[in-house]
């Protein structure tokens, strides 16, 4: 189908149309790396592709549907964008939150759009407020002539796996999607402002109140104006059967979450305050099942509903206040609990596992801790609080740690944390995990780690170092010949400048050999000379194996090291 531009200008087909789209998408995505949002240049740029988004509806008749993939960016059958690799992709931030589609309607407006691209902009720079993904703020911010048709990525029980991992994206692309199941939102949809005094005055009395069941006898009170003797006596049977121990009833769940979507502000604390207490008893008598199936069916209605998504991020970020956290926690101790819990938590929004940071410190076990760190770094949460807390874990901890401090150089400040551990055991451990990519980001603290007060951690960071032969340990260590030292310390000392070489460490090595009366370690010295292979300290070593009445094994000593210094001149 092809129609004539204004002006007399050549008629456009729909590809064409599309292409012209895609290259103005491209320079607006572009423009946002050099101005500032609200910058002329910038409003120049919204225009031009506002201007080719009516040409393309007015060419098809149809709304822009840009088809979401891991590495590419599609508008019918005309490629947009594509990227050599998915970690590079302008798509990233919208695939990993399981948005297939991005609808923009006819008559769409400037203000709406530059808005959205500005979203967007700020999720492939991952500036987006703390407290929202891209998925939450588009709903929140109720766009009226753009859409999203968003997918629920079943979750995988395989906590080890990686949403990060570029390759393991790429391939699982076709199947991934094969298996979703499409749902279309509209951020159009509004809250109703309908205020429900009778029904929260009825569930309080219900649910959580702290009544008995003579207070349930019919009388005049407000909440129970219109019930009938049967309702009561169910209500007082419920009632009984929950404070005899075997649970919250999941009907009180429901209830509550259908009072969320149509409450005044006012009464929406008091409602999350009562659902908390709920979740809290469904975890505390371990009804997992029942609670899977809760969050599941609050999900498919935030999806289905785009009004409801504010009210399932509410209720999931519940799990991570101060009681359910706890609940969770002593969970997590009991056998075969463990998996259940991570289930649980791998069907909330990634927005509310943003709190799950918390609960990381509390679990009673290394092996929960490092299970629920994966499933965080697979759902994209960062561990940065890490860093802050480092002091909070173990000699233990570095177990399920090593995964996360290889995760690239943006993983270097969790190292330098552990590296200043307050306990010398933690210090210590950690210096026996390093690998070589690790030293020279990490120079500075390894060579302050020389003069810790603990033996065993400067034993460590020494035999780190030489292995590594990181020639800025030599001056460290030719400072601590001047501290008083062990024997066995002093020794490892003097080696260690020997093998590292070097002129500072020949002057250091020939000064101890003169100054040193203990004949073991005067001996010590000239093996290590003999090590180094440093000229200069011939006529040392010649004085002292020429002396008559020189201990033996000193003299053995300088005549093994002579043997080994390199020809003068």
């Amino acid at each position: 189908m092809a129609v004539p531009t204004p002006g007399g200008a050549p008629v456009l087909t729909a590809e064409e149309a599309a292409t012209e789209v895609g290259h103005a998408l491209n320079k607006v995505l572009g423009a946002y790396r050099f101005y500032a949002e609200g910058h002329a240049a910038l409003a120049e740029v919204q225009q031009r592709l506002v201007e080719c988004v009516s040409r393309y509806h007015a060419v098809t008749g149809e709304a822009v549907v840009l088809h979401i993939r891991s590495s590419a960016l599609l508008l019918g059958d005309v490629v947009l964008v594509e990227s050599a690799s998915a970690k590079d992709s302008v798509t990233r931030p919208l695939f990993l939150e399981g948005v297939q589609e991005v609808l923009w309607q006819p008559g769409v407006e400037a203000e709406e759009l530059g808005a959205f691209l500005a979203m967007w902009h700020r999720a492939l720079q991952r500036t987006l407020p703390p407290e929202y993904d891209f998925y939450t703020w588009f709903w929140e911010r109720g766009f009226e002539d753009i859409e999203l048709v968003v997918a629920e990525v079943p979750a995988s029980a395989e906590t080890g796996e990686s949403a990060q991992t570029e390759a393991q994206l790429a391939e699982r692309e076709e199947q991934l999607f094969a298996d979703l199941t499409r749902r279309q939102s509209s951020g159009s949809g509004r809250r109703r402002p309908v205020g429900h005094d009778e029904w929260l005055a009825r569930l309080e009395a219900e649910v959580l109140a702290p009544v008995s069941a003579q207070d349930l006898v019919r009388s005049g009170a407000p909440a129970f104006e219109g019930a009938s003797d049967a309702e009561v006596a169910e209500l007082r049977a419920l009632l009984e059967r929950e404070r005899g121990g075997v649970g919250v009833h999941e009907r009180s769940v429901w209830m509550v979450w259908g009072l969320l979507a149509v409450c005044r502000e006012e009464e929406r604390a008091a409602l999350l305050g009562w659902m908390e207490e709920l979740l809290s008893g469904f975890v505390s008598h371990g009804r997992w099942a029942e609670l899977s199936q809760v969050v599941q069916g609050m999900t498919r209605d935030a999806r289905a509903s785009g009004a409801r998504a504010p009210d399932l991020y509410a209720v999931t970020r519940l799990f991570f206040l101060e009681a359910p956290r706890f609940a969770l926690a002593q969970a997590t101790a009991q056998p075969g609990v463990l998996l259940r819990v991570l289930e649980l938590l791998s069907a909330l929004p990634r927005d509310a596992l943003q709190g799950a940071t918390d609960l990381l410190f509390e679990l009673p076990s290394p092996e929960a801790r490092g299970a629920l760190a994966k499933l965080l770094v697979r759902r994209g949460v960062s561990l940065g609080v890490l860093v802050t807390r480092a002091a909070s874990l173990g000699e233990r901890d570095l177990d399920w740690l090593q995964f996360l401090r290889e995760a690239g150089p943006e993983a270097q400040p969790l190292t330098a944390a552990l590296l200043s551990h307050p306990r010398p055991r933690v210090r210590a451990a950690l210096l026996s995990r390093l690998n070589p990519r690790d030293i020279e980001p990490q120079r500075s603290a390894l060579l302050r780690l020389l003069a810790d007060p603990e033996a065993e951690v400067r034993g460590a960071a020494l035999v780190l170092l030489v292995r590594h032969g990181v020639e800025a340990a030599v001056g460290p260590l030719v400072s601590r010949l001047e501290v008083k030292l062990e024997a066995r310390e002093r020794m490892a000392v003097l080696r260690a400048l020997a093998d590292l070489g070097g002129p500072l460490a020949g002057a250091a090595l020939r000064t101890a050999f003169e100054r040193e009366q203990d004949v073991e370690l005067k001996a010590h010295c000239a093996r290590c000379i003999g090590v180094l292979g440093d000229p200069r300290a011939r006529p040392l070593l010649d004085a002292v194996a020429s002396k008559l009445f020189a201990p033996r094994v000193l003299k053995q000593a300088c005549r093994e090291a002579l043997a080994q210094l390199a020809p003068v001149g």
